[in-house]
């Protein structure tokens, strides 16, 4: 063997010559460069004239990525014995250490009887170039003693991909064995059997014969299959994956569904969709329902109603499976003594992807996801950000195009779960892969383009975009501040009674009140009603905009005076003793509104008491770090200030 290593003004070419009696060496060779592309030129003697061949294709792996151990494949491109040109179209041959190779290789089915031995020829020397462009395998080949795999394979990849087909076999008819090479687009894959619509298809051993051509090509529909006639039996099949297939805009669509465990309805009447390329906030309490709704798309539980995925019913899990991926809350789903890699690879199998390709994807998600640095490192020596992007990583290496997380955020001190919620904009924009997002943090919503709000007690209680639901409101997303001198209860009771006052929220020494009513007319009655009450007013702000802690305080209240009665007949301290049993999720953690004149905040499992005149000063702390990351970004407060005012 010798090796030469030619430089051209592109590209570096690594070219190693190898002779017929250096055939182990040649497969040792391939393995060690199994990742690349690797073409081959072969030359040897056509045993039945003696004269000289030449050929020049590309060396063929197995389905998985692997170099087959004892033998190649080469896919050849062009053949030449002595100055007649005998390959017509691309053809593949087989060869074995110092076996002669056969043109066309007639598979010894049972039921054929093909008499003539096909002719040979004897390879003599093998140069194979290396110009260490990387195995992609948008080809994959198989053989047909893995036909069974091929099936599986195609399964799901015609799902997402157009398929072209290339076949090398034997077509079986009543009357009729004749050899034949196929090409085609694969159409589908119905039980044992693969359907092809034809491009071409001849007899490889008389490929000018256009009687036995026009008697392939009949029906243009031809039926691939081990087994019965008027089919081709296969003995080689390349498919090659071509461009994506345009799904369906409603990525996911769900219409009055419903869940009932023992006779007790969990769900009802939940409807929504997403469409391609948009992020979805399933977001409320634990025990609301968001798990179940989600368990109810993935087909783990039985339900009412109507969910389709890119169009396709949901009970069809199979169908639906290569365009999902599942990103689940409890990370020890992951081999803990696995790398990152190992465990892409381990879960990647799944959907009939090659290790090789595994591999490849791995590494480019890992390094997107800002933890290629640690991809070798065992996962449970990764921290909680980096074991979660790990999984997220496992969750798109199969390139599904829509991706459930389920709190991916949990457990995340708030600038970590910011940093994760640049990279999942980021999978969003730059892998066009649509998100459902599961959480409990309100502040989440904002990062979303639409959101289902689930309450406890109720389960699913709205849909529609972040400024839809604060639209929602009284005011329409806007609200009047008042600010006081100091924190007075009595104020909220006293401005509640203004004419045109929908609802206040006490925040500290600031309530914000939700009203139709033009603000600056709302603004003189509250004055004029302050002023009467003698509590002493510091500043009056028009045109405040509302976030999503507001909106969940507006509707829990609401929805407990359905339940509970009017909070408007109960005393002061009823009215707290109702409210500080309500949990709410902020940027902070989470908060319970209790009795007196403070709030208790969950901040990593943490009880902190914040003063009342202390909790606008975290919250905008918080915020002014959540400004430096990059959420979706809606209508701005200047064009809702213009809707908003009558």
């Amino acid at each position: 063997m010798s090796e030469i290593q030619k430089e051209n003004e592109e590209e570096i070419i690594e070219q190693s010559i190898f002779g017929r009696n250096q055939f182990q060496e040649l497969i040792e060779w391939l393995k060690a460069r199994k990742m690349f592309l690797i073409n081959c030129e072969i030359t040897g003697m056509y045993n039945q004239t003696e004269q000289f061949f030449k050929g020049r294709g590309v060396i063929l792996k197995r389905y998985d990525g692997q170099v087959f151990p004892n033998t190649i494949y080469i896919l050849l491109n062009e053949g030449d014995i002595g100055k007649d040109d005998i390959l017509i179209g691309r053809r593949i041959i087989e060869i074995t250490n110092q076996q002669p190779i056969q043109p066309f290789q007639a598979f010894a089915f049972a039921q054929l009887d093909i008499s003539e031995l096909p002719e040979t020829i004897t390879p003599n020397v093998f140069v194979l170039e290396n110009s260490f462009k990387k195995d992609l395998q948008h080809q994959i080949f198989f053989r047909n003693r893995e036909f069974d795999h091929s099936l599986h394979f195609l399964t799901s990849l015609i799902k997402k991909y157009e398929v072209n087909a290339f076949i090398e076999g034997v077509l079986v008819s009543k009357d009729k064995q004749i050899p034949c090479v196929i090409t085609g687009t694969v159409k589908s894959v119905v039980g044992k059997d693969i359907y092809i619509s034809l491009w071409d298809a001849f007899d490889p051993t008389d490929p000018l014969n256009d009687e036995t051509k026009e008697w392939l090509t009949r029906d243009w529909i031809i039926q691939v299959g081990q087994q019965g006639i008027n089919k081709v039996h296969p003995t080689y099949l390349l498919f090659e994956t071509g461009e994506e297939l345009s799904l369906t805009r409603q990525v996911l669509t769900t219409k009055n569904l419903s869940v009932s465990f023992s006779g007790r309805k969990i769900l009802d009447n939940v409807s929504f969709n997403l469409e391609k390329g948009e992020i979805l906030g399933i977001i409320g309490e634990s025990g609301a329902g968001k798990s179940t709704t989600v368990k109810a798309i993935l087909g783990e539980v039985e339900y009412d109603g109507e969910i389709s995925v890119f169009g396709i019913d949901a009970h069809d899990t199979k169908s639906i499976a290569p365009f999902i991926g599942y990103v689940p809350q409890d990370l020890s789903r992951m081999y803990q003594n696995f790398n990152c890699l190992e465990n892409i690879v381990a879960f990647g199998r799944q959907y009939g992807v090659p290790d090789e390709m595994l591999i490849q994807r791995g590494k480019k998600i890992l390094m997107d996801l800002g933890i290629g640095h640690v991809a070798n490192q065992p996962v449970s020596s990764l921290s909680g950000g980096q074991k979660r992007r790990a999984s997220i990583a496992i969750a798109m290496v199969h390139n599904p195009y829509l991706i459930f997380l389920d709190e991916p955020t949990s457990g995340l001190d708030p600038l970590a779960r910011y940093e994760l919620w640049d990279y999942l904009d980021m999978i969003n924009k730059d892998y066009g892969i649509s998100l459902v997002v599961i959480s409990h943090y309100l502040d989440e919503i904002e990062y979303c383009d639409k959101a289902c709000i689930f309450l406890r007690g109720i389960g699913f209680y709205d849909y529609n975009s972040p400024r839809g639901l604060k639209n929602s409101l009284p005011g329409k997303g806007l609200a009047l501040e008042i600010t006081l001198e100091t924190v007075n209860i009595e104020a909220v009771e006293v401005l509640k009674q203004v004419h045109g006052v929908d609802f206040a929220i006490q925040r500290g020494e600031r309530i914000r009140l939700l009203s139709d009513v033009p603000s600056k007319i709302l603004g003189e009655r509250v004055m004029h009603a302050l002023k009467t009450a003698k509590i002493p007013l510091h500043s009056i702000t028009y045109k405040v905009s509302v976030d999503m802690v507001d909106y969940f305080t507006y509707v829990s209240i609401i929805h407990q005076q359905k339940g509970e009665g009017s909070l408007g007949h109960r005393t002061k301290d009823e009215v707290l003793e109702i409210t500080k049993q309500n949990r709410y999720n902020t940027e902070a953690g989470i908060v319970h509104l209790s009795k007196g004149q403070s709030l208790v905040v969950d901040v990593d499992m943490d009880k902190i008491q914040v003063p009342l005149e202390n909790v606008d000063e975290i919250r905008e702390s918080l915020k002014e770090k959540k400004a430096k990351k990059s959420p979706k970004n809606h209508q701005s407060d200047e064009n809702l200030e213009k809707e908003s005012e009558g």
